[in-house]
């Protein structure tokens, strides 16, 4: 498209000077803010200065087998915070998981991982826990800042056994060094995986002042290095058509510095 003056065509040509000088200015201004506000937030959640709302709690998954009940858990620091915003209604919230995802040693040498991808409130742990500890976050508002706040506090510290529909993704390799190997393994179908009588028994939650669990890289060595999804995406397939399993990637297994 052409400008009436014969020039190119301009994206704000219709706008006069003085006003294009006051969208700039307020263009960059808001750009400004929002830089700051990411930054700042990033800042928070690297040096764990969410200030209260802050907390962390244990995750245990039970696995029956013939030689008995055989667990694993991990233990995830939550924080949420308010970012920088330059009105009420920019205003929007924001938090961090770190942790990694649960082992359960089974028979034969095979092990189940609950990964930190889930069913629940937006999709992650964060919202397992508060669905499953805090008795309002499932109903209207879903203020993440004012639920972790509780929780630091110590409010409803659980343990809580966590809803099926919030259940974390469930998985296991065929060849363990292998992530192209990632099977999904159904809550109800443990046995087809792992052998008869194996079942899943419950999944838990509870507050905790323990560390955050490390050294899933022992277990998985490929993990650090890993780039991309565990299963190479097919050139002629979307990758919102692959398998969840196969879209899985390293943080679903272990985010942040403990």
């Amino acid at each position: 498209m052409a400008a009436a003056n014969g020039g190119d065509w301009h994206p704000f040509a219709h706008i006069s000077e003085k006003e294009g000088s006051t969208m700039a200015r307020r263009t960059f201004g808001q750009g400004v803010l929002g830089l700051l506000g990411g930054v700042a937030f990033a800042a928070l959640s690297g040096c764990r200065l969410f200030g209260g709302n802050s907390y962390r709690f244990r995750m245990t998954v039970q696995v029956e087998t013939p030689g008995g009940v055989r667990t694993g858990s991990s233990v995830y620091e939550v924080g949420a915070g308010n970012k920088v915003a330059i009105t009420r209604e920019m205003a929007t919230r924001g938090w961090s998981v770190k942790g990694e995802a649960v082992a359960v040693d089974l028979p034969g040498g095979r092990t189940l991982f609950a990964v930190r991808r889930t069913g629940a409130h937006f999709r992650d742990l964060m919202g397992l826990s508060m669905n499953t500890l805090h008795p309002n976050f499932r109903g209207t508002g879903y203020d993440v800042v004012e639920v972790a706040k509780e929780l630091a506090h110590g409010e409803y510290p659980g343990p809580g056994e966590v809803a099926r529909e919030d259940y974390p993704l469930l998985v296991t390799f065929g060849d363990i060094a292998d992530p192209a190997s990632v099977v999904r393994v159904e809550p109800d179908a443990l046995a087809t995986h792992f052998g008869e009588g194996v079942t899943l028994r419950c999944i838990t939650v509870e507050l905790t002042d323990d560390p955050v669990t490390t050294g899933i890289e022992k277990r998985l060595g490929w993990l650090p290095s890993h780039v991309g999804t565990l299963v190479r995406q097919p050139t002629d397939l979307p990758i919102g058509e692959m398998p969840i399993e196969q879209r899985l990637i390293r943080t679903d297994f272990r985010y942040g510095d403990a």
